[in-house]
């Protein structure tokens, strides 16, 4: 559905040029969520706006929606491909002046559709967001999730074949964010749209996505299908991501900043195990424990399910004699498992 090719994007302030987007190709499959996930500054938000062409990339890239490729359409020509790309943003971009069904109302007014047409597809659109009952109300009386459903329900007005999400979650609570998830779900399911999430918080990426992107300073650095991304990252920036949205990434601020806290007696050891898949469903630590004469202190676990297959963590201290710990290590790493050892007495 759609196709970037040598996407590059380069603005220029005080005579220096910055490159907000460099060099990226990337392919998204019709009817698909896909995800592009970064730290703030990475380029997300700019690669997205250049699929709608809302920015115009640089010489030489190449931005294919629908099988046409658009990089040196028209404005006239582009605001008939954009008709059918619906876009909805972080800060909603709601009239306020406009009550919720003339919100709705107001993409359809252009089109050559009679009023009442107008209306029975606002109206439907409405019921499909589930907002039937919220038709005479401003903007300023609806909560955050209402809002951003007015929005959905204002960018499917045109019938678009691809929902571009840009950060649409970041001003909302997790439980409405979860709520904004699933209507996105059903929407893709229900209209085959092909929806793609610009985002920075990886929960967002868990819960919808199937494949994802990792962008970092402009450029797309790791892609794949979201399990084998976050399960085996490559990259740095990847790991880096995936430590800071878990509480697995405390263990790296006790270790380096307070193992006093720890109470190490000699020849313990904190350690992080990091594990997916099947493995997460077998008793590990009990087996080790048992099996080399250990225990584990755990102070805490991140386990989490990422299209349907779980992936997580432990994080505690290993006490017992040096060499059965060593063997229990041993073990475990034979098992898929990633041990990390971050202190010791």
């Amino acid at each position: 559905m759609i196709k970037l090719s040598h996407i590059s994007k380069t603005y220029y302030k005080a005579g220096k040029a910055i490159k907000a987007v460099d060099d990226v190709s990337l392919e998204i499959r019709d009817g698909e969520i896909f995800g592009v996930i970064g730290f703030s500054g990475a380029g997300k938000s700019t690669l997205v706006r250049c699929i709608n062409m809302l920015e115009h990339p640089d010489e030489g890239g190449k931005v294919e929606v629908g099988g046409e490729e658009i990089t040196s359409f028209s404005e006239s020509e582009l605001r008939a491909v954009r008709s059918k790309i619906g876009m909805i943003f972080q800060h909603f971009n709601l009239m306020p002046s406009r009550t919720v069904l003339e919100n709705v109302l107001y993409p359809l007014q252009y089109r050559g559709i009679p009023k009442a047409e107008q209306r029975r597809k606002a109206l439907k659109l409405l019921e499909l967001v589930e907002l039937s009952d919220r038709l005479q109300n401003y903007p300023r009386e609806l909560s955050g999730g209402q809002k951003q459903r007015v929005a959905i329900a204002r960018a499917l007005a045109s019938d678009p074949q691809v929902l571009l999400c840009d950060e649409a979650t970041s001003a909302l609570d997790p439980t409405t964010t979860l709520e904004i998830l699933r209507l996105l779900k059903k929407l893709n399911q229900k209209l085959g749209l092909t929806i793609v999430i610009i985002t920075h918080q990886l929960s967002v990426v868990k819960d919808i996505c199937k494949r994802v992107a990792v962008m970092e300073h402009g450029k797309l650095v790791e892609q794949g299908d979201v399990f084998s991304v976050f399960a085996n990252p490559q990259k740095e920036v990847t790991r880096n991501f995936l430590k800071a949205a878990t509480s697995l990434s405390k263990a790296d601020v006790l270790a380096k900043y307070r193992p006093d806290l720890l109470h190490l007696q000699p020849g313990e050891k904190f350690v992080r195990l990091t594990y997916t898949g099947p493995g997460v469903s077998e008793p590990l630590i009990s087996t080790v424990s048992n099996r080399f004469f250990i225990t584990m202190n755990i102070l805490f676990a991140d386990v989490d399910l990422v299209d349907d297959a779980p992936i997580g963590g432990t994080v505690g201290v290993f006490s017992g004699e040096p060499e059965n710990i060593d063997a229990a290590i041993e073990y475990l790493r034979a098992k898929q498992v990633k041990v990390e050892v971050l202190a010791h007495a």
